[in-house]
């Protein structure tokens, strides 16, 4: 039987010692035991029903809505809906329903009438620009747009002298760039749209007219619960129509989207009183039910994130362990023989190891299509060389050793030599790397999924919540909580990389021993 040498032991007591990496190693393993239970901590279908006297158990069972309507349609109900029908599953019925502590499933898409919000309105005031367009023709003549009057107080029909240049190139059809240029008084801008020359030169020529507003133009904003009589300060220093129309426009906006009412102040300024209900669009902030919010399909991030961690951490550990197996076995033949064995080996590494990963990933992800197999396979397949090269030299360390020549003086077949005597020497690269590859499987996994190469789309991985909060900028929630967790699982794994470490360097030994 394989066992540790007291050596390695007295190393484990060493580490057994080091606070911050037991501490580390017991978190991690927790998190991992966890992520293993997902399905009893958060799924979709609730783990038994109770109705009319039967007992269901629709995780293992079939049961279809024809169990609970009897309208012959043999399709999976929705439990939660299921669950808010009064006359089947009231209070005042035997009928019930029990449920994981979280009641949605990495796969659940929750409808956003299911999203309990605050009864609140924004409202809000901010100051609109004008903007209207001249027409000049061919021969000179100006067409006004709409809402041009308060331009004409300021010479918008006083074209400088750049922007009457810029005009007469499109008439003579020659190309031209885009021009801006601002009045004299700033208030206000023209601009020319870019012109590539055509079969004939137009008729007439658009102006864009803005109005320049302040840089640091701020909208005032205040939050009202829905039938409250407060209002905020600035609410008073509207005109009375149009406090009278944003009082009527309050009771609309609790029921249907209401325009913007736009009116002229004291300063005559062109401004816009705003009322807005929030509405679900996905993805949305964190609610109630759902903390860490829900992604762009819908889905609940808690769930997704505790799924993901499952995922990442079986994919971490899997393939350190195969990487670990497949580089202890081809480096430890090639040092326990070596000469010709080891120099061929090497030579086939050394080719074999220009292949590029991530173009391989590619072509055989386009062929047989993205899987958890193919991912790990493939990974296995290129990862392993590191640790073949550290334990092809514990093996030609030990190979001449006096108890390894005095098993071999014993008689001992190869298998068991390398087996029994070799490998358990020769353990201290597999355990300080572990962590340290714990780390390189899970971070290429979420930099994978970021990059869209990884497992297939749809399933929980912190790398695709990731890449949807790149995607959607607003969204912090999708960004925070992943790399909370993918920061977390990184450093544990450090922290007990750096235990091990210590525990394992014959410098620190002696430090112990003394």
């Amino acid at each position: 039987m394989f066992e540790f040498t007291p050596a390695t032991k007295d190393k484990f007591r060493r580490f057994r010692h080091m606070k911050r990496a037991w501490i580390s190693m017991w978190i991690l393993l927790i998190l991992f035991v966890l992520s293993l239970m997902s399905e009893l901590i958060a799924h979709g279908t609730p783990w038994m029903v109770r109705f009319e006297g039967n007992t269901y158990f629709p995780r293992i069972q079939n049961v279809t809505r024809d169990t609970f309507f009897h309208d012959g349609v043999l399709t999976p109900p929705d439990f939660h809906e299921l669950q808010t029908l009064e006359d089947y599953f009231g209070t005042s019925t035997n009928n019930w329903m029990l449920w994981a502590p979280i009641r949605f499933s990495p796969e659940d898409t929750i409808p956003p009438e299911q999203i309990e919000l605050d009864e609140v309105l924004e409202v809000g005031v901010r100051r609109v620009q004008r903007v209207s367009e001249l027409r000049v023709s061919s021969r000179g003549a100006i067409r006004k747009g709409r809402n041009l009057d308060w331009f004409e107080n300021k010479g918008v029909e006083s074209f400088p002298l750049t922007l009457q240049d810029a005009i007469d190139r499109r008439f003579t059809n020659e190309a031209s760039p885009e021009k801006t240029v601002l009045s004299p008084t700033e208030a206000f801008e023209w601009r020319l749209s870019a012109y590539e020359p055509r079969s004939r030169p137009p008729r007439s020529v658009r102006i864009l007219v803005r109005e320049r507003l302040p840089d640091e133009e701020t909208s005032l904003t205040a939050i009202l619960p829905v039938g409250s009589a407060d209002r905020p300060e600035w609410w008073t220093s509207l005109p009375e129509s149009v406090q009278a129309q944003a009082e009527q426009h309050l009771q609309e906006a609790l029921t249907v989207p209401v325009e913007g009412i736009i009116f002229t102040d004291s300063e005559n300024t062109l401004r816009e009183v705003t009322i807005e209900k929030e509405t679900v669009q996905y993805p949305f902030r964190p609610v109630k039910h759902h903390p860490l919010g829900l992604d762009h399909s819908g889905r609940d991030v808690l769930v997704l994130i505790l799924y993901a961690t499952r995922i990442g951490l079986l994919f971490g550990f899997t393939l350190v362990f195969f990487t670990m197996l497949i580089g202890t076995f081809l480096g430890g033949i090639q040092g326990y023989f070596g000469g010709r064995v080891d120099m061929i080996a090497q030579r086939v590494i050394e080719i074999y190891s220009s292949i590029p990963f991530l173009y391989a990933m590619i072509f055989l992800g386009s062929v047989f299509g993205r899987s958890f197999g193919l991912l790990l396979g493939v990974y296995a397949a290129f990862n392993w060389i590191s640790i073949s090269f550290y334990m092809r030299a514990e093996f030609l360390r030990l190979r001449r050793q006096p108890f390894t020549e005095a098993a071999k003086s014993l008689g001992l077949s190869t298998p068991r030599v390398m087996w029994k005597h070799l490998l358990p020497n020769a353990m201290i690269p597999i355990i300080t790397f572990f962590p340290f590859s714990l780390v390189g499987a899970i971070g290429s996994l979420s930099a994978l999924d970021y990059l869209g190469f990884g497992l297939p789309v749809g399933t929980p991985s912190w790398g695709d919540l990731l890449r949807q909060g790149q995607e959607y900028r607003y969204a912090w929630w999708l960004i925070l909580y992943p790399s909370i967790m993918l920061f977390t699982v990184i450093l544990l794994s450090v922290f007990i990389g750096e235990g091990l470490r210590s525990a394992f360097d014959p410098k620190r030994e002696a430090q112990w021993d003394a």
